[in-house]
């Protein structure tokens, strides 16, 4: 009988180091897991940033280089095309935003005045006023953040 206590001592001992040891893998399990979402959260805002830019730089490239020459139509598609790289590149970031794939506060510091900017510029301005534009996330994002009425 003193027997048998001692090994139902002894298993529940045993039943209780592996239950500790369970918790606290499930745990350290749960802490990687977050700190993975928030590095390819951070992988994500890079990418952004890096489409964005590139776009950018080739569009000011081609409005610099052919400002005075946009009569060829060879030159007004290359010009239109990088102009549509570049509104796309806002309103895949603005998706991702959205979608809550990025954190919104920072990209919200990050895009506030870009956002802004491209919307109100004359130079876009038949992209973003029609019904049907082809950037809806860019102008959801916009009236989030500038038009308190929407």
């Amino acid at each position: 009988m003193e027997r048998v206590k001692k090994m139902i001592q002894t298993s529940d001992i045993i039943t209780l180091i592996l239950g500790i040891a369970s918790l606290v893998t499930a745990c350290g399990t749960i802490l990687l897991s977050f700190r993975y979402n928030k590095l390819v959260q951070g992988q994500v805002e890079m990418q952004i940033r890096e489409r964005i830019t590139n776009a950018r730089i080739r569009y000011e490239d081609l409005t610099i280089q052919y400002n005075e020459e946009l009569n060829n139509d060879l030159i007004i598609s290359v010009f239109e095309s990088a102009k549509e790289e570049f509104l796309n590149s806002y309103d895949e970031a603005c998706q991702k935003y959205l979608d809550k794939k990025v954190d919104k506060e920072r990209f919200k510091k990050s895009y506030f005045v870009e956002i802004q900017s491209i919307v109100k510029n004359d130079n876009f301005k038949e992209k973003y006023d029609s019904q049907s534009t082809d950037y809806k996330a860019t102008v959801k994002v916009y009236n989030e953040w500038f038009n308190l009425e929407k």
